[in-house]
């Protein structure tokens, strides 16, 4: 996982150089934010809101750039686009552990099951801002005021997941987790393949592996809202992003054949941030 953070804080940062100094017409913001990131797993079930939805803090960095430069004239004034568009890019470190099934499904070794991710996660996103932007940038503007947005954007995710049970790593690693052969209930989490000539394979039937604790990437789509307060140099920012990953495995599991389990891993944001606008006159 560490060989990959110096690649995305390279990508992060050339960017941020590339879209800062490189355009005229362009001007920038950055900022920090922390708060609250919750998975939705296949832990638990689906619909029970305490196991589905794993929550831990997260951390990032922001970079903003906004259409118009820093040369702006209220003479020549905005179009509709660089008036109410902004392009964020952020980079955000995100850290999940003792993730489990709440419900008890009466079966321990599923009950001692737990997981961890860890995830760097880089992305740019469009936001639509509901007020003019020349609010916030021109000398007679109201610089104490709130500005709803939209957003809407792409990512690209590093993520380590870990898979672990409480029942110890020797037992963990040598069992099919099952209820009781002859009734023929049996869990669908497997840590390796097993055919239907193994002896794990108590119903005689072919397994696959189920349980992945390997380091990933991942691709996804984001959508959002969020409220900003504008004040002289700096603007505090509340943002809310549910994130769909186009990957069933950020949490280690994926048992891609069963009707359970045929959504991939979700994730949704409540940050709190603060911005500071370079060159605001």
């Amino acid at each position: 996982m560490k060989k990959y953070l110096l690649k995305i804080t390279l990508i992060f940062f050339f960017s941020f150089t590339v879209t800062s100094y490189s355009q005229l017409d362009l001007s920038s913001e950055v900022g920090v934010m922390f708060g609250v990131t919750s998975f939705q797993t296949d832990f638990g079930e689906r619909y029970d809101f305490p196991s589905a939805n794993a929550a831990s803090m997260s951390f990032g960095v922001m970079h903003y750039l906004r259409f118009y430069g820093n040369q702006y004239n209220w003479r020549s004034g905005t179009s509709f686009f660089s008036d109410h568009f902004k392009l964020k890019t952020s980079f955000d470190y995100i850290k999940n552990t003792n993730i489990k099934h709440e419900v008890d499904f009466g079966i321990e070794k599923m009950k001692e099951m737990r997981g961890d991710i860890k995830m760097y996660n880089i992305g740019s996103q469009l936001e639509f801002y509901f007020s003019s932007l020349e609010n916030y940038s021109t000398l007679f503007s109201d610089k104490k005021a709130f500005n709803p947005y939209l957003s809407v954007g792409v990512h690209f995710s590093f993520y380590d997941p870990e898979v672990t049970s409480l029942l110890g790593s020797s037992d963990w690693r040598n069992y099919v987790i099952y209820d009781t052969p002859d009734r023929g209930i049996y869990d669908k989490w497997y840590l390796h393949d097993v055919p239907a000539s193994d002896p794990d394979s108590f119903d005689g039937l072919n397994h696959e592996q189920t349980i992945f604790n390997e380091s990933g990437t991942a691709f996804g789509f984001s959508v959002g809202a969020g409220l900003r307060y504008s004040m002289q140099y700096f603007d505090l920012v509340i943002d809310t992003r549910w994130q769909h990953f186009f990957s069933d495995r950020i949490d280690g599991l994926d048992a891609s054949k069963d009707p359970g389990n045929k959504y991939n891993d979700t994730m949704v944001y409540v940050n709190l941030g603060i911005i500071y606008t370079f060159n605001r006159y």
